[in-house]
């Protein structure tokens, strides 16, 4: 159990799929806490949006799981989840460019996705497949982050709100040591993402 812990708070893992697997998402939430849990409209809304600018109707599971710090990208019994902590979301995201933030942790989560970056759970724990070096997790970090660029780039967002919840989470000390970049590198990611979605004019007003 404290290596399934340890994974899914430090490892963002990341995949989608049906409303009917509600049940084993609330599973692996309880593998992480035993507190209540429930799913939010707005954020489902959100992931609409975000699904529309990349043109697949395949969706994740969305699950708000409390007391895990964290938001994170997860396949489970070959399912894909995305489970959010409210708190730890509303610490990043709070003030005016709260709506903007809060798509791009979503959005950045559905990039673990788009570019395979997901390791089913159970495989994990049961040394099926090895976890990734820290330097192929910071690279899918930066993967995730231009992503997320794209798509707010697409959706409307300035880039000032696309990049400003970057600046909100802790400083890297020791990158080499950690599982995220800096974020200065994550910065230059979302810019080239933003510039990419900015390519194409066509950009969805969504923000309702």
């Amino acid at each position: 159990m404290k290596k399934l812990i340890t994974l899914l708070i430090i490892i963002p893992l990341l995949s989608f799929g049906q409303k009917n697997n509600d049940t084993e998402a609330l599973k692996l939430c309880l593998a992480l806490q035993s507190n209540n849990f429930t799913s939010d409209n707005e954020a489902e809304n959100a992931i609409d949006k975000i699904m529309s600018v990349i043109g697949t109707s395949q969706k994740p599971i969305l699950q708000a799981c409390n007391n895990i710090n964290n938001a994170v990208a997860a396949v489970y019994k070959g399912q894909r989840y995305i489970l959010y902590d409210r708190k730890f979301i509303n610490s990043l995201t709070s003030g005016s460019n709260k709506y903007w933030s809060n798509m791009f942790i979503l959005a950045h989560e559905i990039g673990h996705h788009i570019n395979g970056h997901s390791l089913d759970i159970l495989l994990y724990v049961n040394n099926v497949i090895d976890p990734k070096s820290l330097n192929e997790k910071r690279n899918q970090e930066l993967e995730a982050d231009e992503f997320a660029g794209f798509v707010l780039a697409k959706l409307g967002a300035t880039l000032k709100e696309t990049s400003k919840v970057l600046l909100n989470i802790p400083q890297i000390s020791n990158e080499i040591s950690s599982t995220h970049p800096s974020r200065d590198k994550r910065i230059i990611a979302v810019e080239l993402g933003f510039e990419k979605g900015k390519l194409n004019n066509d950009t969805i007003s969504n923000k309702k």
